[in-house]
């Protein structure tokens, strides 16, 4: 029941065609990634929104005890790496386009993730100790990542000559 809680309210501002796809395809990329890393096959058996409530997301208590130590843990930093692997995945699938994603942060929970293509850098986020990150609803996660996704889209527009250099 927490899980269904969590997942209420996605999508409710995503009228588009376009953004109902990029969510889509972002879900689906991000539900690869947890597969990759679920050693255990924890998240075999559940559909898409569970995996991703149960597997990435953080309880409100999660990210609680993680803001008073400030030290971001391994959950968190592979929660920072899938969304943007995931994100350079859809957007690779939506301009067929060469795409890589890179996140660094250091003990602290500071640090950069960036997505680009070719000499291009399409999205860039600053983490400050864990600000923004750790998401606790897919509602927030999906505005998130299709704001950063709109805008990479229109800075590939924009600038399609530098992209495509190498």
């Amino acid at each position: 029941m927490e899980g269904a809680k969590r997942w209420e309210g996605r999508n409710a501002e995503f009228a588009g065609e376009r953004d109902r796809r990029l969510l889509a395809s972002f879900n689906r990329s991000l539900c690869q990634m947890i597969d990759a890393y679920d050693y255990f096959g924890k998240g075999r058996g559940l559909s898409e929104e569970d995996k991703i409530v149960r597997l990435l997301l953080f309880t409100p208590e999660e990210k609680q005890a993680l803001s008073q130590d400030c030290t971001p843990n391994s959950k968190l930093r592979l929660q920072v790496e899938h969304v943007f692997q995931a994100m350079a995945v859809t957007l690779e699938v939506e301009t067929e386009q060469l795409m890589q994603s890179m996140v660094e942060m250091n003990g602290e929970g500071f640090g950069r993730a960036i997505v680009s293509s070719g000499r291009l850098i399409l999205s860039s986020v600053t983490l400050r100790a864990g600000l923004r990150f750790p998401f606790t609803s897919a509602a927030k996660l999906e505005k998130f990542v299709l704001n950063q996704m709109r805008e990479a889209l229109d800075w590939l527009d924009r600038h399609q000559e530098v992209a495509a250099a190498r």
